[in-house]
């Protein structure tokens, strides 16, 4: 078996037996690690390997994009849903100019929301593992 089959199947493992909270996370740790290749690659003159990374950050931003729920989310859901929008914009026009520095505050954005959701998923299992104590008292 391939090595890129082996890292896919491990990959595709790993989202399927995540919890639905850690999910985002992952999700934008795996933006992280494509964006930073494309800046990369952009820099290098690497065309093929940078249209292969800007087209997995893309699939990766629609995802999250499609994963709102404005219901539930309300304002937060349209501020993300902005955000994601605007990442998009951003990522097309870096890729389409050649510009890595374009990138930057990008992948700053979104390492801070990655920190957030970091925080918000270990927030709610130590709520979870409080609710879960008092229950077994």
């Amino acid at each position: 078996m391939s090595y890129d089959r082996t890292v896919n199947r491990y990959q595709e493992n790993a989202v399927l037996t995540t919890s639905r909270e850690d999910l985002i996370p992952l999700l934008y740790e795996h933006l992280l690690v494509s964006l930073r290749r494309a800046s990369r690659q952009i820099s290098d003159r690497d065309i093929q390997g940078k249209a292969a990374s800007v087209g997995k950050a893309q699939s990766i931003l629609y995802e999250l994009l499609g994963s709102l729920d404005f219901e539930a989310g309300e304002e937060l859901a349209s501020r993300l849903a902005s955000l994601y929008t605007y990442f998009l914009k951003e990522l097309g026009e870096a890729s389409r100019a050649l510009d890595a520095k374009r990138l930057d505050p990008l992948i700053e954005m979104v390492s801070s929301l990655h920190e957030s959701w970091v925080e918000a998923v270990r927030q709610v299992t130590e709520e979870r593992g409080r609710e879960d104590v008092g229950r077994m008292a």
